[in-house]
């Protein structure tokens, strides 16, 4: 995995939702078949040549199929995700550790839901539950010890750090 985001989101490339918290309910089918309408729409060999209009910039079937293997594999995802998510200026990041927005707490911050198995936090929109962790974003995000979520109630963002205990 790229440690900088192409020029082209691969969420854009295979038309799904933009929004981090439809992105976390993308069934793997879905990936699929996007892909699949992807590949047909942009396919040389089955779309009709534009004459009359400029040709827009159109993604490769090579951006398609990286776009697709990418979001298809749920711990390249989860990087991809978290790598996006800190370069998203929407969100008000800058390279200098005071990021508008984005607000930093330890996993230990956050609620436990044993019957669900998440972690949560409530939001200054007033959502109890709007900031959601699960057990396997915190597998795929083991490395590197932290993770991005977005609030599911409004825009705001919260970077969770986290210490991986070793198995003895």
């Amino acid at each position: 995995m790229p440690a900088k985001i192409d020029e082209q989101d691969h969420y854009e490339i295979l038309a799904l939702p933009s929004v981090q918290s439809s992105r976390k309910q993308l069934a793997e089918q879905d990936v699929k078949l996007a892909y699949r309408r992807a590949l047909l729409l942009h396919h040389p060999d089955k779309s009709a040549p534009e004459t009359t209009n400029p040709p827009t910039t159109k993604p490769t079937i090579d951006q398609i199929t990286t776009a697709y293997k990418t979001l298809i594999d749920p711990t390249a995802r989860s990087e991809y995700d978290r790598l996006l998510a800190l370069q998203s200026p929407s969100i008000g990041l800058s390279s200098q550790g005071s990021h508008p927005g984005l607000e930093t707490v330890d996993l230990d911050d956050l609620l436990y839901d044993e019957a669900q198995g998440i972690w949560y936090r409530g939001c200054r929109c007033r959502k109890e539950r709007a900031y959601v962790v699960t057990e396997e974003e915190l597998e795929n995000n083991a490395e590197c010890g932290e993770l991005v979520t977005g609030c599911q109630g409004c825009s705001l963002w919260l970077r969770v750090t986290f210490a991986v205990a070793e198995d003895v």
